[in-house]
């Protein structure tokens, strides 16, 4: 009998918690750290699969570049995810370059409560980052 009380109780105890705890804003739910990239920071990973493990760099909200491809720290990036805050510069425009000298760009967009997959994006091969540009609304390519 004693058995099946305890963990009932404990559960009770969780739920009790619950009522007193304010409701959480969706600044606070976004502002976590996922896959190593912790919240306001834009990521880059050397494989499609992102993790602690995969990050190459971090972007801390700031510009970056415009770089040379041989004067680039981050070479070899497969994808990108961007943990930024809601309601601030949320959106990266962010430039590469392949092997073969091909440049392109692409709008990262923030991740979003309930859906990291909004901020994840990637290559088909490694690339060169040469520019990163934070931007407050939808990049303009």
């Amino acid at each position: 009998m004693l058995k099946r009380l305890i963990p009932a109780a404990v559960a009770a105890a969780s739920l009790a918690g619950l009522t007193f705890a304010s409701p959480a804003s969706a600044e606070a739910l976004s502002s976590y750290k996922a896959y190593g990239c912790a919240a306001g920071d834009f990521c880059m990973y050397s494989t499609e699969v992102i993790s602690e493990g995969t990050k190459i760099s971090i972007g801390r909200g700031e510009d970056y570049g415009p770089v040379s491809v041989a004067n680039s720290p981050y070479k070899g990036v497969r994808s990108f995810f961007n943990n930024g805050v809601v309601a601030t510069y949320d959106h990266v425009l962010v430039s590469y370059v392949y092997s073969n000298g091909a440049a392109y760009s692409k709008c990262i967009h923030r991740a979003e409560d309930g859906d990291l997959g909004a901020g994840h994006e990637t290559v088909d091969s490694p690339v060169t980052v040469t520019r990163i540009q934070w931007r407050k609304e939808n990049c303009a390519l």
